[in-house]
């Protein structure tokens, strides 16, 4: 059902995005299929890709710091949890404060997560994991539905929802608060939400960890047109098109796009539509937000949270921000 569901979203967004007269553009969570999840996985693993290896130190360093004031039973959530690497520091210190501990991964790429789970059922001890093939509020939503169902009583556990990775850089910022206000809308007063912000720094630091050298970015961001390709009928030409990552300095985000080579048409069948592009325009793929001290202090606010905590490298090129419900 949710397959089902998924494949119609994608149909309707694809051709709603292509036939934009004035930027074609696809929502970024259709990269992540199931290899371009596995393409992501291997872009966190990249030299000029700090984000990952930076939250990784943060997370090592103050998982503690981020739970050790929590009486209540933790149950976890995590919102795009993809290989859920960075979650298990969080583990360990829940671990240390509860015998067990029920762990609830989301993510919309059904085969790629039902591995993970699979690894992490055979390797991680005390964790109960039950993952969620779903998108973050639906996801959310169906946590909740197994917590009551097992007659959990909501007042007497916290809910610890882990965001990481600066995917809130992906949202508009009108659409974070949106988002965080929906969030906000499923927990109670008791309960947390960790959430990574890739912080603004030098520009060509940015734009490097988006086209490394090794080309797996370019592979992830080209793989969409595989998908399209595979899933609905498309006749993309790989080799016709190209990666293109920069920085947008007003808007203070990472634009990534893939750019028509030359000027060609394209033909997607499941929508029965042609669709011509020219020479160097693009269909815009995904927008990575880079965050000031007070665009964290101003979405947060909006969506009805304080800050609890937060934790910055020793850069001060990002940033795990602990919010409470107000």
């Amino acid at each position: 059902m949710f397959l089902d569901k998924g494949k119609n979203e994608f149909k309707n967004d694809v051709l709603l995005g292509l036939s934009d007269p004035i930027q074609k553009s696809i929502p970024s969570k259709y990269l992540y299929d199931d290899v371009g999840s596995e393409l992501f996985e291997r872009i966190t693993l990249q030299p000029e890709y700090y984000p990952t290896r930076t939250e990784i130190l943060l997370l090592d360093n103050y998982s503690n710091d981020l739970v050790k004031d929590i009486s209540k039973e933790i149950i976890l959530i995590e919102l795009g949890s993809g290989s859920s690497k960075k979650t298990k520091f969080l583990f360990t210190e829940i671990i240390k404060k509860q015998n067990k501990l029920y762990y609830f991964p989301i993510d919309i790429s059904f085969n790629f997560l039902n591995s993970v789970v699979s690894h992490l059922q055979n390797s991680v001890s005390n964790v109960i994991v039950k993952g969620i093939p779903d998108d973050y509020i639906n996801g959310i939503n169906h946590c909740n539905s197994i917590l009551f169902e097992n007659n959990f009583e909501i007042k007497n556990v916290c809910r610890f929802i882990v965001f990481l990775g600066s995917s809130i850089g992906n949202f508009e910022i009108a659409d974070a608060i949106d988002f965080l206000n929906d969030v906000r809308l499923q927990i109670a007063n008791d309960d947390y939400l960790l959430i990574g912000f890739d912080l603004e720094k030098d520009i060509s630091l940015l734009e490097n960890a988006y086209n490394d050298k090794e080309g797996v970015t370019a592979k992830f961001n080209l793989n969409l047109l595989n998908r399209i390709n595979k899933e609905l009928g498309g006749n993309f030409g790989i080799d016709n098109f190209s990666h293109r990552s920069f920085y947008n300095k007003d808007k203070k985000r990472i634009e990534m796009h893939i750019l028509s080579n030359k000027k060609q048409h394209v033909f997607i069948s499941s929508l029965n539509k042609q669709f011509c592009f020219e020479k160097d325009e693009t269909i815009h793929t995904e927008n990575s937000y880079k965050y000031g001290l007070k665009d964290i202090d101003h979405i947060s606010e909006k969506a009805g949270f304080s800050i609890a905590k937060e934790f910055s490298d020793e850069n001060n090129w990002y940033k795990l921000v602990l919010l409470k419900p107000k």
